[in-house]
């Protein structure tokens, strides 16, 4: 493959998905319309539709970046514990927050948590790795998907309720008091 023109087509890749982002600030995203994407994105509709069939499409080339980075935050910080997984997860969001609240506003914001709950589980993409080693994820091989899917469903459910109400509290605030309430013999 020409590396050139492989480096123009993600480049082109990545203008849609910033497009796409820039004018859901602005328009619902159902109203949202190829042309409008091509235009913002400073790109001829036929370059466009060369990479994207439709807007999903780059709705999911969006989502399928946000989750690779969430991974390579996870694997960088080498994350072991429960607790250590469950800050960088709101970290990672966090630093996100504007593009969090553009989601929400547009109701896709369970779409983008449905995605990561379902790439969590993939083999190329499973995010075991990044919290147990070769030998855990061996030993409980049977039980780890059920505690996953309890954690990212705990996480997705709060993260959404966290954008719902602003994301006003710090995630190390919000973390924290989770914590105490894992804690709490009274809850």
């Amino acid at each position: 493959m020409n590396r050139t023109n492989g480096r123009i087509a993600e480049d082109s890749r990545k203008k849609i998905c910033t497009a796409l982002i820039k004018l859901m600030k602005i328009y619902d995203y159902r109203e949202i319309t190829v042309t409008q994407l091509s235009q913002e994105a400073e790109l001829s509709r036929k370059t466009y539709y060369r990479l994207f069939a439709d807007k999903d499409e780059v709705l999911l080339e969006l989502f399928c970046g946000l989750y690779s980075e969430c991974a390579r935050e996870l694997n960088s910080r080498d994350v072991r514990q429960y607790w250590d997984l469950v800050q960088t997860y709101f970290d990672f969001w966090e630093s996100r927050k504007e593009l969090l609240l553009i989601l929400e506003k547009n109701g896709l914001l369970q779409r983008l948590f449905d995605y990561v709950y379902r790439k969590a589980y993939s083999n190329a993409d499973s995010i075991f790795p990044a919290v147990v080693t070769a030998e855990e994820l061996e030993n409980n091989s049977e039980i780890l998907p059920y505690l996953l899917s309890y954690s990212i469903g705990g996480m997705n459910g709060m993260l959404t309720k966290w954008v719902e109400s602003g994301m006003k509290i710090p995630s190390s605030v919000l973390i924290a008091q989770l914590k105490a309430g894992f804690n709490s013999p009274e809850l």
